[in-house]
C-alpha cells in the first residue's frame, strides 16, 4: 500500500478528498514528548480502507481537512489506546471525534492477555509490526521512509482488526459494552 505524505497546503485538499465518503477512518498520532520538554503532535496517520495518509503536522495544519470526517456522526474513528491521542487531537488540532471504536478497549473486554497493537496484529492477522521507532524523535526532519512506514503501520490494519474484534464481541454478547466505553471516550 502506498503512503501519501501530506506536507504542504495543496496535499491537504487531497487528504480531504481521499477521506470523503468513508464510513470509517483509522487515526493515530506521533508526538515528540519523549525527546522534548513538552509533547507536541508531530505526525498524524489516517487510513481509510485502502489508503494511508501520513500528515506532517509540523509543516501543515490538517484540522480543516480532517474536521469533516473525524467529527461526523456517520464516520467511525478507529483508534488503538486512543485516550492520549484524543487529548492531543483536542489540544493541538481542536478536533473532537464523535463516533469512536478503540481496538485496545475491545481487546480488554474480550479478556486478551496482551493489549498492545503489535501483539493483537500478530495474534489476529499474523502481521508483524516492529516497534523500533516507538520512542523516536518524531520532530526531526526529514523523516526517513522507514519511519513513515512504521507510522502508517499503526493505522493500516486497524480496519481489519476492528472487524475481527467486533465479531468476537458480538459472539460473547459484549458489543454493547464496547459501545458504552466508546461513548465515555467521546465525552473526554
Amino acid at each position: 500500500m502506498t503512503i501519501r505524505l501530506i506536507s504542504d497546503p495543496a496535499s491537504l485538499q487531497e487528504l480531504g478528498a481521499g477521506l470523503t465518503g468513508e464510513s470509517r477512518v483509522a487515526v493515530d498520532l506521533e508526538a515528540a514528548g519523549f525527546h522534548r520538554y513538552s509533547d507536541r503532535v508531530c505526525l498524524l496517520q489516517v487510513s481509510s480502507g485502502d489508503r494511508d495518509f501520513v500528515v506532517d503536522t509540523l509543516a501543515v495544519d490538517p484540522s480543516d481537512a480532517l474536521r469533516g470526517p473525524l467529527e461526523s456522526p456517520t464516520v467511525t474513528v478507529l483508534l488503538h489506546g486512543g485516550d492520549y491521542d484524543l487529548r492531543l487531537l483536542d489540544r493541538d488540532l481542536d478536533l473532537h471525534p464523535v463516533k469512536l471504536f478503540d481496538t485496545q478497549t475491545a481487546a480488554a473486554l474480550l479478556g486478551e492477555p496482551s493489549l498492545g497493537l503489535a501483539a493483537l496484529l500478530k495474534k489476529y492477522l499474523d502481521v508483524h509490526v516492529s516497534k523500533k521507532y516507538q520512542r523516536a524523535d518524531w520532530a526531526k526532519r526529514p523523516l526517513p521512509d522507514e519511519m513513515l512506514d512504521y507510522a502508517a503501520s499503526d493505522t493500516r490494519h486497524l480496519h481489519e482488526l476492528a472487524d475481527l474484534l467486533t465479531e468476537r464481541l458480538e459472539g460473547v454478547g459484549r458489543r454493547s459494552w464496547a459501545e458504552e466505553e466508546s461513548t465515555l471516550m467521546e465525552a473526554l
